[in-house]
């Protein structure tokens, strides 16, 4: 289960994404806490979340924070069976923490996401994330992803001359080859090093939901070995503000 989620936000005018928080619900307690990435979006007006003003402070609570709470799909919804299918999501053993993980917590209204943070259990990382930028794919991949299955493998391909990220991985099938998106942004340094280090590396489309929004459209599942001395999102910018008293 996941324990941890990293958030996002995006300067609307760059089209940059910043990493600017860490939220983690542990023995049935939320934590947030503001990450260093936060400072650098801060230049590009970042001002933080709405009733967390203290870029330096850990807030703490027994009930999710209202900013997060409200990214959650209401339980008394009729279509809440179809939705939670589309995340492959078992009614019976539900989270609201994992929806987030799943989901990223998108809304069409601000420029906040969120990524998990896997654990290592019995010496394997596993996460589950939905392609990115399939709209943005040319008619000929757009064909190739209608005709995707579930069980599919997919395969990383560096995109090295993409103008707008230099650490961009395709997400593309084996045969017939196409392209079927992007790996998520804040995945692609760490997939990368994985795929570098890991033995018994692979990804597999889980799911394809034809009738979901396009964020929610193909759900795919990275596995492999955890390699020694590897740390998910271990880089500065992911390091906390707040030091503990």
């Amino acid at each position: 289960m996941c324990k941890e989620l990293i958030l996002s936000w995006q300067d609307m005018k760059s089209r940059e994404w910043f990493a600017v928080g860490r939220l983690a619900f542990l023995n049935d307690k939320y934590s947030f806490v503001y990450i260093k990435g936060a400072l650098k979006a801060k230049e590009s007006g970042f001002l933080g979340l709405a009733g967390m003003p203290d870029f330096s402070k850990q807030y703490r609570s027994e009930r999710i924070f209202p900013v997060f709470q409200n990214r959650i799909l209401n339980k008394s919804r009729p279509d809440r069976p179809q939705f939670l299918s589309w995340l492959d999501m078992n009614i019976e053993s539900y989270s609201a923490f994992e929806e987030l993980a799943r989901t990223g917590g998108i809304k069409a209204t601000d420029s906040l996401r969120l990524y998990p943070v896997p654990s290592k259990v019995n010496g394997k990382y596993s996460v589950h994330f939905f392609v990115h930028g399939i709209s943005h794919l040319s008619k000929e991949h757009q064909e190739r992803v209608s005709r995707i299955a579930s069980g599919e493998k997919v395969y990383l391909c560096a995109d090295l001359e993409n103008e707008y990220d230099k650490n961009a991985l395709i997400l593309r099938t084996k045969e017939p080859v196409g392209i079927i998106g992007y790996c998520p942004q804040f995945f692609a340094e760490d997939f990368y090093s994985l795929f570098q280090t890991s033995n018994n590396f692979s990804i597999n489309l889980i799911k394809v939901n034809d009738k979901a929004p396009r964020q929610l459209s193909i759900l795919c599942a990275l596995n492999c070995e955890w390699p020694e001395n590897f740390k998910p999102f271990f880089k500065e910018e992911f390091q906390s503000i707040h030091i503990d008293e």
